[in-house]
């Protein structure tokens, strides 16, 4: 686990707008600050990523994300009470940057779970940017052999796991009428 120092290092790293590397509840992922538009158009050109396809927002809890969304008050439990890591494809509130909306006006976003991601979105204030960890194509790192592989002296930062990382990506849901997109 990451100490206080690392975790508030990483923050302060991520509000610089640097690209660091974080263990999530499902896989590794790249972050950066949402709101720092190049910030977010480095992580799509260190990942060789197409410009129109969506990021996650990982937040610690829902009002970490509420300004960015639009959704009834009877939807929030879908977002803050599963089981298992799920991400949701939600309405975008006019508040959100338009580099994280595109044509969809849609955000994909997830309350973690995960202590590390929680104690991180608590250091920032908001939400972070989650993205595999990987190059466009390539399987998502597991390790931190892995990252360094992928990304040496390409991000700024690497938070490691206690143990190897999952290579399977949260399950993605619309919510407007819970279709799953990923399982």
């Amino acid at each position: 686990m990451a100490s206080n120092f690392s975790i508030r290092h990483a923050a302060h790293i991520i509000k610089q707008g640097g690209i660091i590397a974080y263990p999530t509840d499902t896989i590794y992922g790249l972050g950066c600050d949402p709101y720092n538009q190049a910030a977010v158009e480095k992580i799509n050109a260190i990942k060789q990523r197409p410009l129109n396809k969506q990021f996650i927002l990982l937040a610690a809890d829902i009002d970490q994300i509420q300004p960015l969304i639009q959704i009834e008050k009877t939807q929030e439990n879908n977002l803050t009470q599963n089981t298992r890591p799920t991400s949701w494809i939600v309405k975008a509130s006019p508040a959100a940057p338009e580099w994280l909306v595109g044509d969809t006006k849609t955000l994909c976003i997830r309350i973690s779970k995960h202590d590390e991601v929680q104690r991180l979105c608590n250091a920032l204030g908001h939400a972070i940017i989650s993205t595999s960890a990987n190059l466009s194509g390539k399987k998502p790192a597991t390790n931190a052999l892995e990252l360094h592989q992928y990304f040496h002296h390409k991000i700024d930062k690497i938070l490691i796991a206690n143990k190897k990382q999952s290579s399977k990506s949260s399950t993605i849901i619309r919510l407007c009428d819970n279709k799953i997109l990923r399982n």
